[in-house]
């Protein structure tokens, strides 16, 4: 899939949305006339996108913004606005480390001769703010389409996200078009007129009821909610490696959907960590929506760091970024009492290198005592190939070891990871959530 949708021309304006696997949305807003733009809700994952369009658009980029404290994906801003010399922007109780302007509800920010008024929206989170412009809303995680903002947790407050719709949403015209921090149904854009229509939200115009509906079994909390605020919050970096306690004590909490193990499919059948993502090293760099699809921090796992650490640095080079190596692999968290799944194997894998590279290097001697001389060549083969495999944790004979019939795995021997919480209230029949709230009565 494409992360960058076509630019669409609103008004006076240019938006360019940034679509994430995840269902995050973030947006580049552009006025061609002084050729300033500004970013909101820029996902790590997707900087380096946002700013090559920057880059190619030849726009400046004097504002950044965040419109709230995401819980469910790490924010970009700080990267993004260190390439740029932004200002970064949201509000003050977000507290965010690096923000240096906060405007006050019904503030503007200028690009060029175009307003963009910005709103306080609480609800979702006490410190959310919505951006409104030229025919334009950008409402963050408040209205999304088809649902709104769930209110469960980070001091939500469902009245106060019903007061926030009706007092910035109600006097808005049918025709403004929505652009919303997140969709899980590949939607990009709505207007406010079809969200009227569509929307059953926007149709309980009683306070209690709204209060009592949205208050109603709340999905799952976000995966690595935690770590995400202090990541968010502070501004921090994710580490290129965690210490494997510090993982297995992540994985405990709800967090093992987070781990990528890119060991081969016969080494998940001898051991595994439950609810872990198994894409293969060698299928890494054709693998960069499904790794970003993983909920952020991410954790890549081998058997002892060697291929892991390869695997980050083949996504990193592929823009994706909240990648952290396990330091010392499943080995060092058997052996730390990290829970795992065994499964019983004819022979493990490393005991067949361990047997076909004896019986190789037995027979070459031979047949370089009795045939010819050339045959002990085979044996240094098989020697250096087992010093390159020492060295990375990447052993080619391995590898082909696990094409054969008695070593395949049919199926992906990890369970797949259970979907976490979002930011929206949950569809019905879905078996996960987001940032909205499910529908009224589901």
């Amino acid at each position: 899939m494409t992360t960058t949708e076509a630019t669409n021309r609103v008004g006076t304006l240019e938006v360019t949305p940034f679509v994430h696997p995840q269902g995050c949305r973030g947006y580049l807003v552009a006025d061609p006339e002084s050729r300033q733009a500004m970013a909101i809700d820029a996902h790590l994952d997707l900087v380096d996108e946002i700013a090559a369009t920057v880059e190619r658009g030849g726009w400046s980029l004097p504002y950044v913004v965040d419109s709230h404290t995401h819980a469910d994906h790490p924010s970009g801003a700080g990267l993004l606005a260190a390439r740029f010399s932004s200002t970064r922007i949201a509000h003050a109780a977000a507290k965010h480390s690096g923000v240096t302007r906060h405007p006050e509800d019904g503030s503007t920010l200028h690009l060029g001769d175009v307003a963009i008024t910005v709103h306080h929206a609480p609800g979702h989170t006490p410190d959310h703010i919505v951006l409104h412009a030229d025919g334009v809303l950008f409402s963050g995680d408040t209205l999304l389409i088809g649902a709104v903002a769930r209110t469960d947790f980070l001091g939500g407050d469902a009245g106060q996200l019903f007061d926030t719709l009706q007092r910035i949403v109600g006097p808005l015209d049918d025709d403004v078009v929505l652009y919303p921090g997140h969709d899980y149904a590949g939607k990009i854009e709505s207007t406010i007129g079809e969200q009227r229509k569509s929307n059953p939200w926007l149709k309980i115009q009683d306070r209690d009821e709204f209060v009592r509906a949205l208050s109603a079994n709340p999905p799952p909390r976000p995966a690595n909610m935690d770590d995400l605020l202090k990541l968010n919050r502070d501004g921090t970096a994710i580490p290129p490696s965690v210490p494997v306690a510090t993982a297995i004590d992540r994985a405990r909490h709800g967090g093992a959907g987070s781990i990528i193990d890119v060991r081969t499919a016969f080494e998940l059948k001898e051991q595994h960590v439950a609810g872990a993502r198994h894409i293969p090293l060698e299928d890494i760099g054709n693998s960069r929506d499904a790794v970003r699809a993983v909920p952020a921090p991410r954790l890549i796992l081998c058997r002892s760091g060697k291929r892991a650490e390869m695997a980050r640095q083949q996504l990193a080079a592929a823009g994706v970024s909240g990648l952290s190596v396990i330091e010392g692999g499943i080995l060092a968290w058997a052996e730390a009492g990290g829970d795992t799944v065994r499964a019983k194997a004819v022979i493990s894998l490393e005991r067949q290198v361990r047997i076909v590279a004896g019986i190789l290097v037995v027979l070459s001697v031979l047949l370089g005592f009795v045939v010819h001389p050339f045959f002990f060549g085979i044996a240094a083969f098989v020697g250096a190939g087992q010093v390159f495999a020492g060295v990375t944790d990447r052993c080619g004979m391995a590898l082909m070891l696990t094409k054969l019939p008695w070593n395949r795995v049919v199926g992906d021997s990890t369970s797949p990871a259970t979907q976490a919480g979002g930011c929206a209230a949950k569809p019905p029949a879905a078996a996960g959530g987001g940032c909205a709230a499910r529908p009224p009565g589901s």
